[in-house]
């Protein structure tokens, strides 16, 4: 059975939330989302609730690493999307053996929270290395790119430079490129043919085996959506909030129906590009 269907799009879940952080330097710095997951982090760091953060931090253009958030400017830093694949399995690993960490938060993309999920579910022989997931964050994931022809597109048919890239979102249609300040669409049609062959069969847009789900809805721009999933997300959400790190609200319906709406588009194409496939 599908963990995610066209009448169920984004899975099971227990609440829809909007927030945003409460600190106006880290909303400054993330204006389209409102810096929620980045306010969410610091809070588990600076109350001694993980003892650092697995996420991906852009190195230069479309090239980033993995790397173990300790502090709130580490956070900070690695801020953002990314839209290249990393060899997360490899380096989560080797960054876990090799640092001192007793409990950690982990933020991916759903294909990533998928092996997490599965790993804290089946340890097998690595139950050392899985009792250290304290926290599995995903991230909404229309798909990544296969560096080196997208690298050649931007460069080709647009004069983009990857390495002077600061910032690339999805924007209804388009693909957002901020180069140099400037801001550059692409429609997404035009995108498509470099999306990894995984990610488009991939089904799963808001990582649905997370405990939190995190990304943006168009129609509130400053806000993050927060899907919390499992009881330990909400519970997190909820005494961020208490402590002043984050500001929460319902999400309205409309809200819902943007995030199905994209949820089950990622769906119907998963399903097309399968049938091609087989």
């Amino acid at each position: 059975m599908s963990l995610v269907t066209l009448d169920r799009p984004l899975g099971e879940y227990q609440e829809i939330l909007l927030a945003r952080a409460t600190d106006e330097s880290i909303r400054a710095q993330k204006v389209a989302s409102g810096g929620a997951v980045s306010a969410l982090l610091i809070y588990m760091l600076e109350n001694g609730i993980v003892d650092g953060i697995v996420v991906a931090k852009r190195v230069r253009g479309l090239v980033a690493e993995l790397v173990i958030a300790r502090t709130r400017e580490e956070v900070l830093q690695a801020a953002g999307n990314r839209w290249s694949v990393l060899p997360y399995t490899t380096k989560l690993r080797e960054a876990l053996q090799s640092e001192d960490l007793k409990r950690v938060a982990l933020v991916g993309l759903p294909c990533q929270a998928q092996f997490l999920y599965q790993m804290r579910m089946f340890p097998l022989l690595e139950t050392d290395f899985v009792s250290k997931i304290y926290l599995i964050i995903s991230l909404f994931c229309f798909g990544t790119f296969a560096s080196e022809a997208f690298v050649d597109l931007l460069k080709l048919r647009y004069g983009l430079e990857p390495e002077r890239i600061t910032y690339i979102g999805l924007e209804k249609n388009f693909i957002k490129v901020v180069y140099d300040s400037e801001e550059k669409l692409i429609p997404l049609q035009e995108v498509l043919p470099f999306v990894q062959t995984g990610c488009l069969v991939c089904p799963d847009y808001t990582g649905v085996l997370s405990d939190i789900s995190a990304g943006i809805s168009e129609n509130y721009p400053g806000y993050t959506v927060l899907i919390a999933r499992s009881d330990r997300g909400l519970e997190l959400i909820y005494r961020a909030r208490d402590h002043g790190y984050l500001e929460v609200r319902k999400a309205s319906a409309d809200v819902i129906e943007e995030i199905e709406t994209k949820a089950r588009g990622k769906i119907v194409r998963a399903t097309r590009y399968m049938s091609l496939l087989l």
